[in-house]
């Protein structure tokens, strides 16, 4: 299984042997999702006075996508030029339309639709800020992805979240449904860009260094050798 999270949610709900479960977490291609090469070309693709956090997921209540639009209510009156991109399609997406209308902050919201995969990395390379506000993932590959782009991550502790970032040195790992933490993460992130700098270059490094998909083959390579034994 993926996480430590969906070990023990098999060890409740199935009762199988904990002597029989193996943990191999999914990867990501770092030649792929990677940094933009310079900070010229980050710039072509937004304003030099906006700053950019970005979602990526289904529009489905599980996300939490509620959550973010209580935080970015706060968020955009201290930091008006603030963007919030949303990358997915979903059910909800009207429901957060008419939300945002409501309460006047549409136009601080850009709703990308569904991105290709080829096309996903320069989307998360030109953002400043990443978030999963979910609040139940089994892993949350997003933030990896985000991570390998040199994006400092913000979430919700939530599930196997806790195991895809380093709370206070890729990113800000927070309460669960917890509007205000979440709205104080992500305020510190748009209002510091050295920190976003410090937090998007140790991002790249957490994953490299351990959600490659070579390495995670290797770990699947080290239970097929096992079952061998």
């Amino acid at each position: 299984t993926i996480s430590k999270y969906s070990r023990e949610k098999i060890l409740n709900y199935y009762k199988v042997d904990e002597s029989k479960i193996r943990i191999v977490p999914n990867g990501v291609d770092i030649k792929k999702f990677k940094p933009l090469k310079d900070s010229a070309s980050k710039k072509q693709s937004k304003s030099d006075d906006d700053i950019s956090v970005l979602f990526v997921g289904s529009l489905i209540p599980r996300k939490g996508l509620n959550f973010l639009i209580e935080a970015a209510k706060k968020i955009v009156k201290q930091s008006p030029n603030v963007k919030f991109k949303i990358v997915g399609d979903g059910p909800l997406k009207n429901h957060l339309v008419d939300s945002l209308k409501q309460n006047s902050i549409l136009s601080n919201f850009v709703f990308l639709g569904n991105i290709k995969e080829d096309a996903l990395p320069d989307v998360y390379s030109s953002a400043d800020v990443f978030v999963l506000p979910s609040i139940q993932e089994g892993q949350g590959i997003v933030l990896l992805e985000a991570q390998a782009c040199g994006l400092p991550v913000v979430a919700f502790d939530s599930g196997g979240v806790k195991e895809a970032l380093r709370n206070r040195e890729t990113g800000f790992l927070v309460e669960n449904q917890n509007v205000e933490a979440l709205t104080d993460a992500l305020s510190e992130l748009v209002l510091n860009e050295s920190l976003r700098l410090t937090m998007g270059a140790n991002g790249r490094k957490f994953v490299s260094e351990n959600f490659t998909w070579s390495k995670c083959a290797e770990r699947m390579l080290d239970v097929y050798n096992e079952l061998l034994k």
